[in-house]
């Protein structure tokens, strides 16, 4: 089997895809994908492990906090003021959004685009990331996901459940165990791997990694208290563990899935809310996974170059003569 390229998780970015696509059949509807909230779990360990990737090391180097900010800003911000702005269009929302600020006198941090709350977190997590998580021993580390673990399993077993955790302001306290959970989870699976050093091989065996995935958002029943619990806790981090030992054939289909992932994430609810039939919601679905493909390449892409590059070409500060 052929081997893969060290800095490119192919595996990671089908499954993200899938992550975008299960969460998307949540809000289109119940029954569809009843746990597809857990997608964002997902989402947030991911990234714990993505951005200890790409920035671990540079901060270790010398990259300052501005340079970081600025890196990411150009990653996350275009495709969120789309997000933002058809929340406005389509629903009156208020244009606060577009500065990813939430809306305090309503149910909902952000009523026009309720996943924007999980944006909010992942800036957030990845300022902490910046200021403290980063400079973290693996054992400290290890210990502000043990708490945090341990406040997100009490949050949930207390019930009732499911409850919003993180997008209403009725328990968004709790968002922010839920964020640090998993992102340090994933920083931790990072430091494991940048230590084992696997030599990644395409494996059929692979395939059953997004099986893995849809089977935990999917089943569960009814009562979803422990299966949530256990999923959240241990099985979504070992479903990115695992994607970083081994990579999935197929490799153009799911570099396409983490291509559309961001897109479809920013915009699907404004979306499929225009419509309350759930075979009409899901008909919008369908059609918003290539729009998400065609954003990503027309929009996104190039927006974040353009972004990329001009902040690359901003003077520094002149330094003091020696």
């Amino acid at each position: 089997t052929p081997m893969t390229s060290p800095d490119r998780f192919v595996s990671l970015d089908g499954l993200r895809g899938i992550a975008a696509i299960a969460v998307m059949l949540f809000h289109v509807s119940l029954g569809y994908m009843p746990g597809g909230y857990l997608a964002v779990d997902f989402f947030f360990c991911l990234s714990g492990f993505v951005i200890a990737l790409a920035f671990g090391k540079r901060f270790t180097d010398g990259l300052s906090f501005r340079a970081f900010a600025k890196a990411r800003f150009a990653r996350l911000y275009p495709m969120m003021f789309i997000g933002g702005l058809l929340g406005i269009i389509l629903h009156g929302g208020n244009p606060n959004i577009l500065l990813l600020v939430p809306d305090f006198l309503g149910l909902s941090l952000f009523p026009t685009n309720p996943p924007f709350w999980s944006l909010l977190a992942e800036v957030l997590a990845n300022i902490a990331f910046a200021l403290v998580l980063v400079g973290l021993s693996t054992r400290k580390l290890a210990l502000v996901a043990l708490v945090s673990g341990l406040l997100l399993a009490f949050a949930i077993l207390s019930g009732p459940w499911p409850r919003e955790l993180g997008s209403h302001w009725d328990g968004a306290g709790w968002a922010v165990p839920r964020t640090l959970y998993s992102f340090t989870a994933g920083m931790l699976i990072y430091r494991w791997h940048a230590q084992a050093a696997p030599v990644r091989r395409i494996t059929r065996l692979a395939l059953l990694l997004p099986t893995a995935l849809l089977a935990l958002t999917y089943f569960g029943g009814p009562d979803r208290t422990l299966w949530d619990t256990a999923a959240i806790l241990f099985g979504l981090p070992a479903i990115v563990w695992l994607g970083t030992r081994m990579e999935m054939p197929f490799q153009p289909l799911w570099r396409r899935m983490g291509a559309l992932s961001y897109p479809l994430y920013c915009i699907h609810v404004p979306l499929i809310a225009l419509a309350d039939d759930p075979l009409v919601r899901l008909g919008i679905a369908a059609v918003l996974v290539p729009a998400a493909l065609a954003l990503d390449a027309w929009y996104d892409k190039p927006v974040r170059t353009l972004l990329a590059s001009r902040f690359s070409q901003a003077k520094p500060a002149a330094m003091p003569a020696p």
